[in-house]
């Protein structure tokens, strides 16, 4: 099993809202090539985060560890078409809104989202605080799976912590959803047994500037 871990936010409408986010687009492509995801992330307990959860389960994403946050919306990105307006909601004598921001997922977090977990045998972790990048470090290490992180351009990436020696680490911006589909297929070979340096070559081959 693959596991991904990563703020996730939601682009479309109100009611239909589709993943989107670095790990959501490595969890597509793990899937798409055959793996069993389960995604650990924070979203909103709202209905955007409500509608997203059924988004992600149709595509084959688990999500038994993705927590709730009712202090934060989720996240909408463009083609928004029914924006939320928590303040108009207020006004209009309903409980007040969630606080602006989106949730974020700290190393607690992870902690906790990864007990519920069976087996795995790959954690890939995008875009992390120096927290999440330290648990996910110590859980790949405890659960001998293979670590993948993918750092923002700005982050340190020596030193921020105790990484397996075999941990792969590579540098997108949050932009790079194809790169991370592509680590999403990278991560499926592995899980299926494929050594990390032929998952690597097959994955990445013909992709330009890896």
């Amino acid at each position: 099993m693959i596991v991904v871990i990563g703020d996730v936010s939601a682009t479309g409408s109100v009611g239909e809202p589709r993943p989107a986010g670095l790990a959501a687009a490595v969890a597509h492509g793990a899937v798409a090539d055959g793996g069993q995801v389960e995604l650990v992330s924070r979203i909103g307990d709202d209905p955007v985060g409500d509608a997203l959860l059924l988004a992600i389960a149709a595509e084959g994403i688990g999500h038994v560890a993705t927590l709730r946050d009712a202090a934060h919306a989720t996240p909408l990105e463009a083609e928004v078409v029914e924006p939320l307006d928590p303040a108009a909601a207020e006004a209009d004598g309903g409980e007040p809104g969630p606080g602006p921001g989106g949730p974020e997922l700290d190393g607690a977090d992870v902690a906790l989202a990864l007990r519920y977990l069976p087996e795995y045998g790959v954690v890939v972790v995008a875009h992390p605080s120096p927290t999440v990048l330290a648990e996910a470090g110590r859980a790949a290490a405890w659960a001998s799976a293979h670590l993948v992180v993918l750092a923002r351009p700005t982050d340190p990436t020596d030193g921020a912590a105790d990484l397996p020696a075999d941990a792969l680490v590579l540098v997108a911006d949050g932009s790079a959803t194809g790169v991370a589909a592509t680590i999403g297929r990278y991560a499926a070979a592995v899980d299926a047994g494929t050594a990390p340096a032929d998952a690597f070559d097959i994955a990445f081959e013909g992709l330009d500037g890896i």
